[in-house]
């Protein structure tokens, strides 16, 4: 992503640029809730030019591309104790709700594989579009309920936030950045990361959660201050 404000108008400033690397999966309700928190945090800060890239996680790579049925996928991460999984999906609507995201989790049939989902998002991210793409993907997946094991979907999506259609088609259709993904996966868990969502500011710390966006505010500070200290005017 460029540097710049969260709503995308640039910032002319003379503070360091905070990088961050959000790690996060689409299917993750709480990598959502985090994004919506971070973006909460930042707008509090509107004079802090930072630079977010997306990077890819998977909580579960052998989903099959067709994906799973949702109930019983989610079902089963919790031991088939649907108790825990209502309690827990009860926590999920309610920290959403507390930043906008009306969760439907019973609209959507299937639970896919989002390897798709993370090439595209890595070329909104590249063109610029991250912010928006992940938040279209994020809404379709947890919102309204979207199949996002149809590269149709992922089509659509794409044109929506201003990428070319034809071109987002035959990249789906290709190759191109699967293997990519897969090695991004693959360098978080060495990096010992197996939570997400995981914001990483500047290479020199983490913030891992849905954590409210006063943790976010305390980290862009935080990244903001040791910046100065590294590398003095």
């Amino acid at each position: 992503m460029t540097a710049g404000r969260a709503d995308g108008t640039g910032s002319a400033t003379n503070l360091p640029v905070v990088r961050v690397d959000l790690v996060s999966d689409i299917v993750c309700p709480w990598c959502y809730i985090g994004f919506r928190s971070f973006l909460m945090g930042w707008r509090e800060r509107p004079d802090v030019p930072v630079a977010l890239t997306f990077r890819a996680f998977q909580l579960d790579p052998s989903v099959p591309p067709e994906g799973v049925d949702r109930q019983a996928g989610l079902l089963a991460k919790f031991g088939g104790d649907f108790t825990r999984f209502a309690a827990a999906s009860a926590a999920v609507a309610a920290a959403g709700a507390s930043v906008g995201i009306q969760f439907a989790m019973d609209k959507a049939k299937t639970l896919p594989n989002t390897l798709d989902c993370h090439r595209l998002l890595r070329w909104a991210n590249d063109a610029g579009l991250g912010m928006a793409c992940a938040e279209a993907l994020f809404e379709a997946c947890h919102v309204t309920g979207a199949d996002l094991t149809r590269a149709e979907t992922l089509v659509e999506i794409a044109e929506t936030i201003g990428m070319e259609r034809v071109l987002v088609a035959d990249l789906l259709a290709s190759d191109l950045d699967r293997a990519a993904i897969v090695e991004e996966v693959g360098t978080a868990r060495q990096m010992g990361i197996t939570s997400v969502p995981c914001f990483i500011f500047n290479s020199r710390f983490a913030v891992v959660g849905g954590e409210p966006a006063t943790t976010f505010i305390q980290a862009i500070d935080r990244a903001v201050d040791e910046a100065r200290i590294t590398s003095p005017d």
